[in-house]
């Protein structure tokens, strides 16, 4: 945001004011929070006079480099599909301040960006920026825009040529903003495909996710699990609760115990097949389904595809 305020004129200084972030500080490694980054753009969006564009221009400095494990994960998933669900799931780890979300509406699946926050002016800038970022990811990971690409912006035409910028048509005064293509995308082989590097940066992208998020009751629960405890009564009383009290609170933090079994059952089958290299029956086994079938169920519903295709074997 910076280096764009320079390049139309704006000074580091005034970019920076008031945000507790110093010049030095973006020289560093030093750890820049969310309500600082929203300050900045804050700053750069008023000292450009909230012209449209900015955010485009930010978003396309944002190459998938600069956001290390999470990034390099994406390029390493054997389907679109499974990097966007793989993204999503990592959010957090991302200069993303809104929310972003898949809804697959009949033969078209949009990735839509949600409202940024309306009370800091910053809707447009926060819009163009996360359309843009998206749209360079998915031409990263595919080698080239997706086939049938297209892009809704919520807001009205301005001058800027949204289109050139984006490689895309695109239409305004859309419900939603969002990227949206055929279905059918979501399921293109990548060509960077590797499955052990996929389990070493869904590993370490963990790791980063546990330290930087508060402590919150579904982080328990899944230390809880990793213990190999899944049942609702055991975990409530490992942490005081009772059932029903557990249930309310992982619902007020937007998932449930049946999600978070199912995403650590996910990770230490995908774990098993690529480090330990244990066949679909042998896995099964180790995480107590009663057959194979009911393990591809299971896999099926968790990644959209078969433990075998997943593994590209």
């Amino acid at each position: 945001m910076v280096e764009v305020g320079a390049q139309l004129g704006v000074d580091a200084r005034k970019c920076l004011q008031g945000t507790g972030i110093s010049a030095e500080m973006l020289s560093g490694d030093a750890v820049v929070r969310g309500d600082q980054e929203l300050a900045v753009a804050k700053n750069l969006v008023t000292a450009t006079g909230h012209s449209p564009g900015v955010g485009l221009a930010v978003g396309e400095r944002l190459s998938l480099r600069a956001y290390g494990v999470w990034g390099f994960a994406l390029l390493t998933c054997p389907t679109v599909r499974a990097a966007v669900e793989f993204g999503l799931r990592y959010l957090p780890l991302t200069y993303a301040v809104t929310g972003l979300s898949l809804l697959v509406r009949g033969e078209e699946a949009h990735l839509v960006v949600d409202d940024g926050p309306e009370e800091t002016g910053l809707r447009q800038f926060l819009a163009e920026r996360e359309i843009a970022v998206t749209a360079g990811i998915l031409r990263t990971i595919l080698d080239e825009s997706p086939p049938s690409m297209r892009v809704e912006l919520h807001f009205a035409p301005t001058s800027v040529d949204y289109a050139h910028a984006l490689g895309a048509p695109v239409a305004f005064n859309a419900p939603h903003t969002a990227i949206v293509v055929d279905a059918a995308v979501l399921d293109l082989p990548l060509p960077q495909a590797d499955l052990l590097t996929l389990t070493a940066c869904e590993r370490a992208c963990r790791s980063l996710l546990l330290e930087r998020c508060s402590p919150c009751v579904a982080q328990s629960v899944r230390t809880i699990i990793a213990e190999g405890v899944t049942e609702a009564s055991f975990i409530a009383a490992r942490l005081h609760l009772s059932p029903r009290t557990l249930r309310r609170h992982l619902a007020e933090e937007g998932t449930s115990l049946r999600h978070l079994v199912d995403e650590a059952r996910r990770f230490q089958a995908i774990e098993l097949m690529a480090l330990h290299q244990l066949s679909v029956e042998q896995v099964a086994a180790r995480l107590g389904y009663t057959d194979a079938a009911t393990f591809i169920r299971a896999f099926r519903r968790w990644t959209g595809t078969t433990p075998a295709a997943y593994a590209g074997r």
